[in-house]
């Protein structure tokens, strides 16, 4: 599975979020609570289409420089997500639950997504049959 499918999972992903939660936003979220959700959105994509693009750089290397980038990564992500939410706190007017719901949310989604990605990428690796 190449970086190409898992940005296809995860736009699956978004869709279907989106298609569940269009009418109680509609309904009764104002447009700043449905901005802040689709930010914490955005955040999220962003750092899943990082994480897979650390793994498929890593996915070849040694075993050592493998786990230094997928652990270095997350931690430096998780640095930019804590940096953004603290900015965007403090710098618009954002709604904070709906954003940091939406980022909680998202971010767990995108994990399970993240795994699957790295799962179906050792097996192929193994039998020499990996597309880099």
């Amino acid at each position: 599975m190449g970086i190409g499918r898992f940005v296809t999972q995860v736009g699956i992903a978004v869709l279907v979020a989106g298609l569940i939660a269009a009418y109680p936003l509609y309904v009764y979220a104002s447009p700043r609570l449905v901005w802040s959700v689709a930010v914490g959105c955005g955040v999220c994509i962003l750092n899943a289409i990082a994480g897979c693009m650390a793994i498929s750089w890593a996915v070849r290397r040694s075993h050592k420089v493998f786990f230094q980038t997928v652990f270095g990564s997350m931690g430096v992500r998780m640095a930019l997500i804590g940096a953004t939410v603290l900015l965007l706190v403090k710098t618009t007017d954002v709604h904070v639950s709906g954003f940091i719901g939406a980022l909680f949310v998202f971010y767990v989604i995108f994990q399970t997504l993240e795994v699957f990605f790295l799962l179906r990428r050792l097996p192929g690796l193994k039998e020499g049959r990996q597309e880099v």
